[in-house]
């Protein structure tokens, strides 16, 4: 290849470099009005050095905000592994009380648990640090769900201190988005001959509004189980949930959340990379 061939080689790549930018695209806050929604949008290379500074500093927000009401995408993940962890406290609480997983041994009540445990870490002084000793290395006969549960944790549950469930991102939308599958029970029990008049008898016994759609999917939630989720106060100790919300949240609607999360946090990593690309063909530092 001669030096020619290099160099319109090279601008031609740099051209197609620089158009690449000129598709990139800052969407605006979304503003309803009445059943109208609009969205203004604009080009990143058309933005001024401040507004460049001012949509990075966005997209930090969104993902690193520690602010409890308005927290980032990236604190909401450490947010939703606690709330996944604090389920499986307790339902374990219920496995050693023979409440979950009915099985023949023999009941085990909150504070004997307790006292045992106690009793375990005096006789072991040598651990310090019983946040990282998970309770699968203490007892032989609980299943391998609960392997991440630690001792620390378990103390905490047998004294009710696990806390209360925040359900404030688990909206309605998001829980109905997921869909229903009926079960063969659920199907006899809903009136209806066809999965769309179950769905219709479904909406109404789960008081959902007209407007909000509520769809058959293989994927979705049973009827019993979207019931169970929907009529979960806004905060509700974990103690007091009934074992099927807490295995529906564990086992579902949160890891469905966190795949949700994921998602905005790729979308507003993207975005920083497309202004960052931009300032750096201006020769401006935003970061």
């Amino acid at each position: 290849m001669n030096n020619n061939t290099l160099g319109d080689a090279l601008k031609k790549a740099l051209d197609t470099k620089k158009n690449s930018f000129s598709n990139y695209i800052w969407k605006g806050e979304k503003i309803k009005d009445k059943d109208e929604i609009t969205q203004e949008s604009e080009k990143m290379i058309d933005m001024t050095p401040e507004r460049l500074k001012e949509c990075y500093a966005k997209c930090e927000k969104m993902l690193y905000n520690t602010d409890p009401e308005h927290l980032g995408r990236y604190k909401v993940l450490e947010q939703v592994d606690d709330q996944i962890n604090k389920c499986n406290v307790e339902l374990l609480l219920r496995f050693f009380e023979n409440a979950y997983l009915h099985n023949n041994r023999t009941p085990t009540r909150r504070h004997s648990l307790w006292i045992s445990l106690r009793e375990m870490m005096a006789n072991n002084p040598e651990i310090t640090d019983w946040t990282k000793v998970p309770i699968t290395l203490v007892s032989n006969d609980v299943p391998n769900e609960f392997q991440d549960v630690y001792i620390s944790d378990v103390l905490e549950g047998c004294l009710d201190k696990l806390g209360a469930f925040d359900k404030r991102h688990l909206t309605m939308t998001f829980i109905t988005k997921m869909g229903l599958w009926f079960t063969k029970q659920e199907e006899n029990e809903l009136k209806g001959n066809s999965n769309v008049e179950r769905l219709r008898s479904a909406k109404e016994r789960l008081r959902l509004p007209d407007k909000l759609p509520l769809r058959i999917s293989e994927k979705g939630l049973s009827f019993h189980e979207m019931r169970a989720i929907l009529v979960l106060p806004k905060k509700q100790k974990y103690s007091d949930m009934t074992t099927e919300q807490l295995v529906t949240l564990r086992d579902k609607v949160l890891l469905r959340f966190q795949r949700e999360v994921d998602g905005h946090i790729f979308s507003w990593k993207r975005l920083q990379r497309q202004l960052l690309q931009v300032a750096a063909s201006k020769n401006i530092e935003i970061a």
